[in-house]
């Protein structure tokens, strides 16, 4: 079922990579945070007015200011492209350069390795998401004391772009576990999750184009509803659905295929 020695060798070989990607997203979040004040909101506000960047901003909030950015953009593209590269580096990566046929000799089950390489990609969210989110806190603490903040709003953005995250990990590894080839895995596992991020900022940006964004999964995480009191729960349920089915489906196929050992 679990493997502690693979587990231990996988979050050895991608330690760094999660490290940097942790690192240089809780560093962007605490500048957002930082920089942030109702003058500077007012002003970029006043700004973009009567601009397609308008509909980008949204809310001329704190809140509404951060979910416009670091959960809009920079919060949903770094770890989409963490997800990218580790999800093929766990599964079609290995298959693609012989590992996984070293892997498999001895008497380790198919099984065991994928749930393994499935608990890593999981948790390694997990904990960097909790990071962000602590170190969010404490730094509204700091810079945003005076300022009248709904803690409750600010730990439901955190989760939903979790869960976001969490059923984009699960096109990537799905997709990893179906392709033999890290080329065919990165097209499909890349590009779904690039493509859905690229409608809904398309969606936001050009009012013409709002349609779009309702063919990405991405507008499953509604910070509109969030920030305004409105129903995302049975959002966040289909978020977690998709990445649980996604995951479960990866696995299956990868016990019963074909594998060039």
């Amino acid at each position: 079922m679990f493997s502690k020695p693979i587990f231990k060798q996988t979050f050895k070989a991608n330690f760094k990579l999660w490290l940097i990607f942790t690192v240089i997203m809780t560093l962007l979040h605490i500048a957002l945070i930082a920089v942030f004040d109702q003058s500077t909101i007012i002003d970029m506000s006043g700004m973009v007015k009567d601009t397609p960047l308008a509909n980008l901003l949204g809310e001329a909030t704190f809140l509404g200011m951060l979910a416009s950015t670091f959960y809009g953009i920079h919060g949903v593209l770094l770890p989409i492209v963490f997800i990218i590269m580790t999800a093929n580096s766990l599964i079609a990566s290995q298959v693609d350069r012989g590992s996984m046929a070293y892997l498999l000799s001895t008497p380790t089950k198919r099984s065991t390795v994928v749930r393994t390489q499935a608990t890593y990609l999981i948790a390694s969210l997990i904990i960097m998401f909790l990071i962000i989110t602590l170190v969010g806190l404490s730094s509204i603490q700091i810079f945003q004391g005076d300022v009248d903040i709904n803690e409750k709003d600010y730990l439901m953005l955190n989760l939903g772009l979790f869960l976001l995250m969490f059923a984009t990990s699960g096109i990537s590894f799905f997709f990893s576990c179906v392709f033999n080839l890290s080329k065919n895995s990165l097209a499909w596992g890349a590009g779904i999750p690039m493509a859905f991020f690229l409608l809904h900022l398309m969606g936001d940006v050009d009012s013409s184009l709002e349609g779009l964004k309702y063919v990405s999964m991405n507008t499953l995480f509604d910070t509109h509803a969030i920030l305004n009191g409105g129903n995302y729960a049975v959002q966040f349920a289909a978020l977690a659905v998709i990445g649980i089915v996604l995951y479960v489906l990866g696995i299956r196929v990868f016990k019963q295929k074909d594998l060039p050992l």
